[in-house]
């Protein structure tokens, strides 16, 4: 953006905005720049040539990228699906607790850490992502707020 005394401004991202850094697109999340999760032509998100600028992909292959990009996560990284809605899928990935570091702190302790360490055992929850596919056949991951 050019302000009125010739000076380009910047302003800050917006979730979805694209950003070609030098050597691949990316996304911003709402948090950070992300590379794409899966995309059905991945050379492409490594040409500095604007993305959109490309032929859209149909309804039906989105959704296969969108598919193989869960089948991914699930299979890699241990993911489970929460929900497969309209827009995009959502995943919940369990969070890691250190075993080895809190027993032994309930050692340290003789025995009381061991609040601590059930505690955050069971009640661990997940932190979630959206996976969604653009119209040229790219998924990206975006955090669910609050998780």
């Amino acid at each position: 953006m050019v302000a009125a005394d010739g000076t380009t401004a910047r302003r800050k991202p917006v979730a979805g905005d694209l950003h070609w850094d030098g050597a691949v697109w990316r996304r911003w999340s709402g948090r950070r720049w992300t590379q794409a999760a899966y995309s059905l032509d991945p050379d492409r998100l490594e040409e500095p040539a604007r993305l959109d600028t490309g032929s859209a992909v149909g309804e039906d292959r989105r959704r296969r990228a969108l598919a193989l990009a869960v089948e991914d996560q699930v299979v890699s990284n241990g993911a489970t699906v929460v929900l497969d809605g309209p827009h995009g899928v959502v995943l919940g990935y369990p969070r890691a607790v250190s075993h080895v570091f809190h027993a032994l702190m309930t050692l340290v302790t003789a025995g009381i850490w061991i609040v601590v360490w059930l505690a955050l055992a069971l009640g661990r929850g997940q932190r979630r992502i959206r996976l969604e596919a653009d119209d040229w056949g790219n998924v990206w991951a975006q955090p669910v707020a609050g998780s």
